[in-house]
């Protein structure tokens, strides 16, 4: 049984820890208002983009396996927010082993460490490249152009993002957004309807990846507002899993203290009784 001291010990321990994680909450709920009015604000960019190229590079449910596909996982650089990071992890392991089953050529390009931690030890043979701190700064087009010619340097059948998408404040699913090549858009038929100035073949090619480029940025906001809803909502069941401990602890203290004071006041009193 702990003593007096080990509990008082303890529930200043679990206090501290509820202060830590209330000012986590709040600086989280700071910046989810801020993440979410930036995704906001760029939903309506990625839009217009892809309402005029997925009808021509996106992937149908008839269409027929890829040869080769290029995936991007996006995930974050810190924990404490829920199991977002985990369930990209996964989605992307299902991924792989169904590419692999098929007999489709995969790379994996990554973004955050911790996805790239849970895959390391199992499926590093597929790592393209990784990259950290992409969220140390604000989420740039340029940091997704750069992604974007990234994914390019690699010529795939087909192209494959996952992310989580935010929904609200609680609820984030794994989405998986893919392309197919820009081998396609060379097709008879693409883009008739449309006169260019120019080459057709290099403004095609040039809005081809300026459609990615836009679609991995829009992806990257989607993500960063989900890890700090995440974080937010983890942080709240944080601070009352931590209330509630600390009502438990307080209770188990004063109990015991009041044993041991009655236990004191017993010992004088019989300790007087006998010296009269």
């Amino acid at each position: 049984m702990p003593s007096v001291k080990d509990l008082g010990k303890r529930l200043k321990s679990v206090t501290s820890t509820s202060k830590i994680t209330k000012a986590m909450k709040m600086v989280a709920a700071s910046k989810l208002r801020h993440a979410e009015a930036t995704m906001n604000a760029a939903r309506p960019f990625a839009a217009s983009v892809q309402s005029l190229m997925l009808p021509h590079i996106g992937m149908k449910e008839d269409d027929k396996a890829p040869e080769s596909v290029m995936t991007l996982a996006i995930s974050s650089d810190k924990g404490l927010c829920g199991g977002i990071n985990s369930k990209v992890v996964k989605e992307t392991k299902l991924s792989l082993a169904a590419h692999e089953e098929q007999g489709i050529t995969t790379e994996l390009l990554i973004v955050g460490g911790k996805a790239r931690d849970g895959l390391m030890r199992t499926h590093s043979k597929y790592f393209k490249n990784t990259y950290d701190e992409a969220y140390k700064g604000p989420v740039t087009f340029s940091l997704a152009s750069f992604l974007a010619e990234q994914m390019l340097a690699s010529s795939a059948s087909s192209y494959t993002i996952l992310y989580n998408k935010f929904k609200s404040v609680i609820a984030f699913d794994v989405t998986a957004m893919s392309f197919k090549g820009p081998e396609v858009l060379g097709e008879s038929g693409v883009f008739d309807e449309y006169e260019f100035e120019g080459e057709k073949e290099e403004i095609l090619a040039d809005l081809y990846q300026f459609n990615l480029a836009c679609s991995v940025y829009g992806c990257l906001l989607e993500n960063q507002t989900s890890e700090q809803a995440s974080r937010m909502t983890a942080m709240d069941s944080a601070s009352n899993n931590a209330k509630d401990m600390i009502n438990k602890l307080q209770l188990a203290y004063n109990r015991l203290r009041q044993a041991k004071i009655t236990t004191e006041l017993t010992e004088i009193v019989a300790g007087a009784e006998s010296v009269q």
